[in-house]
């Protein structure tokens, strides 16, 4: 039975040797041990609110190559995969299950697709880039035009995150952390976040992985395919796919709404042995809006294998 108790151990800072240096948070626990992996321009802060609410396990959080106070490396899906093995084997964690969110649940799809030491992996709303055939048949428009709208969507994703990786002054980064703060419920794991990822210079802040290396990222959505690696798999794959609404956004492209809606029916649609797609009433970064939901639901799915 698994306990559901936090150790009341402190979490400690670890870091793994390589290429490159990896930053890990290190909690104990009992039973199955779980490793987390945050999304693209995020760090492993992004994981402080689920910490007490799964089930007590012995939980590593990491932060990507690139991001918080890990090294820099190539800004590849195989990189980012080889680096949670090399924090698989660096503790000697067996039957460990891989969390991620976004591009990190993209990285834990994967290496379930590569290990079958693994316990189980859970992908949370992590898809890469939509496939135009599916695009097309859902919107009711031809695959060229698909694939002029996914272009689309890519082009404006990818500026807004690399403008929010741009460095600032130093009073304009502290005006951000106050705005922050203000945000229910998640808004102190986004300072805390942005403080881990920020490199100060010359007045300005440089939050990373900086706007260059968020652009080669990107390249990383591209490489990862949900219908490939679902085919592959070798463990159970619990994937969390975002159905609300998205809000508008200034600047958006007309159809972004709904060729994300329709990239959500895809994969919630999508069937492989061991995998399972789950509909989540919340947005893409589910795990800080609604950690509570999240942590019950991977705890349902990870209780249903043992574990």
């Amino acid at each position: 039975m698994t306990n559901t108790t936090p150790s009341a151990e402190p979490a400690a800072e670890v870091r793994v040797p390589g290429a490159p240096g990896l930053a890990v948070r290190v909690r104990p626990g009992e039973g199955t041990p779980l490793v987390l992996l945050h999304g693209l321009g995020r760090t492993l802060e992004d994981w402080e609110p689920l910490a007490p609410l799964l089930g007590g396990r012995p939980q590593y959080a990491v932060d990507l190559r690139g991001h918080g106070r890990s090294g820099d490396g190539s800004c590849t899906l195989d990189g980012l995969v080889d680096d949670v093995i090399r924090v698989l084997g660096h503790f000697g964690l067996e039957r460990a299950a891989v969390i991620g969110h976004s591009l990190g649940g993209m990285v834990a799809a994967e290496v379930a697709a590569r290990r079958s030491d693994l316990a189980a992996a859970v992908d949370i709303d992590g898809h890469g880039w939509p496939a135009a055939e599916p695009t097309a048949a859902r919107l009711g428009i031809g695959a060229e035009e698909a694939e002029v709208q996914i272009g689309l969507v890519r082009a404006f994703t990818e500026e807004q995150a690399a403008a929010f990786m741009a460095p600032v002054p130093a009073d304009a980064f502290a005006a951000a952390l106050e705005g922050y703060l203000e945000i229910a419920p998640h808004g102190g794991t986004m300072a805390a976040g942005a403080r881990r990822a920020a490199v100060e210079l010359d007045g300005l802040v440089a939050p990373r992985p900086g706007p260059r290396a968020v652009r080669a990222f990107y390249g990383a959505f591209d490489e990862f395919s949900p219908a490939r690696t679902a085919r592959r798999l070798l463990v159970p794959l619990l994937t969390l796919v975002s159905t609300a609404p998205l809000p508008a956004l200034p600047g958006a492209p007309v159809r972004l709404a709904d060729v994300l809606a329709a990239q959500a029916a895809t994969e919630l649609e999508r069937t492989a042995p061991l995998l399972t797609a789950d509909a989540f009433d919340a947005p893409h970064a589910m795990h800080l809006t609604h950690p509570e939901a999240v942590a019950a639901r991977i705890e349902e799915f990870l209780t249903a294998l043992g574990r």
